[in-house]
């Protein structure tokens, strides 16, 4: 199925790769529905990509009986890159991929795990209105030369010189249009921190994450969202892998180079570690790996010791989701019993991680 947001066309082969039929139809629940049940075989297997509707059509693939397969975007193109490329060529290259086991499949996420994303996506949507309405205002006080000396200019001290301003009309008027759009946002952005807050405490495993120094409830779920089961990754290195903040590597002959981090795989989860990460070196009440930060930090410096930080971080989240075990700055020892020692350092938690860190 080549999905789009108006139209989408089917091709439908047999397992020899006999074309059985080829049909655009409107993107619509009941002419899917149609098609799938005039088929003649109860056994159909379906490849389509993660496109915007994806959800929608995918459950009712599988609703419909189908076994849904999601091609990942990237790999496909790789695969099946075709100088001529037209809807029914991409139905039939994802069906022939499909039907041969080559099909590069992405992760199909279980509706709740959709949900997560959804509910710290919609936070940070708003969050991102409510910056470009601040911007707005910003604007207004470059076009009048008028310069401030507050650290937050939208606290309690600025929002009072702002309403004291005597701009000409309509810049007075769109500037307390823009406040009070702010204030609104303000109130809809703690209505959805409360919501993701209250859906990481109906979670164990995201509750769990907020044990580690750094992590926030909006930190936990989106991590939470992403990664979704963390069973599906066979190791820590996996992990940091999907999360794009491994080093890519060349190599030809007896020639091997590292190079940048790939920024392959979710980029939201890329986003989250490295914020994390950076917020490691304010975590005093409960030491994290502020320590490890700072000092890597001075020797290679600020993006090195980020990333490194964040495979660290990373590391230690999928051996907290796998054994189901809080944050402990003491690290376990052998025999899985956690150390009583009371001078064990943030250090000491990386014996736990097999990777050692990548400058």
């Amino acid at each position: 199925m080549d999905l789009h947001k108006r139209t989408s066309t089917f091709c439908v082969k047999d397992d020899d790769g006999n074309r059985m039929m080829e049909k655009k139809i409107l993107t619509d629940r009941t002419q899917v529905t149609e098609l799938i049940r005039s088929l003649p075989s109860t056994n159909i297997s379906v490849a389509l990509e993660p496109v915007s509707q994806w959800y929608v059509f995918a459950d009712l693939l599988q609703n419909l009986g189908c076994d849904v397969h999601l091609a990942h975007p990237m790999k496909v193109k790789a695969i099946a890159s075709a100088r001529i490329k037209t809807d029914t060529i991409d139905a039939s290259v994802l069906c022939d991929l499909l039907r041969s086991n080559l099909l590069p499949e992405a992760y199909f996420s279980p509706p709740g795990v959709r949900s997560w994303k959804e509910v710290v996506r919609h936070r940070a949507s708003l969050m991102n209105v409510r910056t470009q309405v601040k911007n707005k205002i910003h604007a207004i006080l470059h076009k009048h030369a008028l310069i401030h000396k507050f650290t937050n200019l939208f606290g309690v001290g600025g929002r009072r010189w702002l309403q004291s301003l005597t701009l000409p009309s309509p810049f007075k008027e769109n500037l307390g249009q823009y406040l009070t759009l702010i204030d609104q946002l303000t109130e809809a952005i703690a209505v959805a921190e409360e919501r993701v807050k209250a859906t990481v405490k109906s979670d164990a495993n995201a509750e769990l994450l907020t044990t580690i120094p750094g992590i926030s409830f909006v930190s936990a779920l989106t991590i939470m969202g992403e990664i979704g089961n963390i069973r599906r990754f066979p190791s820590a290195k996996k992990l940091m892998g999907y999360a794009g903040i491994v080093p890519s590597i060349y190599s030809s002959g007896d020639r091997v180079r590292h190079g940048r981090i790939t920024k392959t795989g979710s980029k939201w989860l890329r986003y989250v570690m490295i914020e994390v990460a950076q917020h490691q070196q304010m975590c005093k009440k409960i030491p994290g790996f502020g320590a490890y930060y700072l000092a890597l930090k001075k020797r290679k410096g600020t993006n090195p010791a980020t990333v490194a930080t964040a495979r660290k971080l990373l590391a230690v989240i999928w051996r907290m989701l796998m054994d189901k075990r809080p944050f402990s700055v003491d690290p376990p020892d052998r025999h899985g019993d956690v150390s009583t020692s009371k001078t064990e350092t943030p250090k000491g938690l990386a014996k736990i991680i097999s990777s050692p860190p990548v400058g």
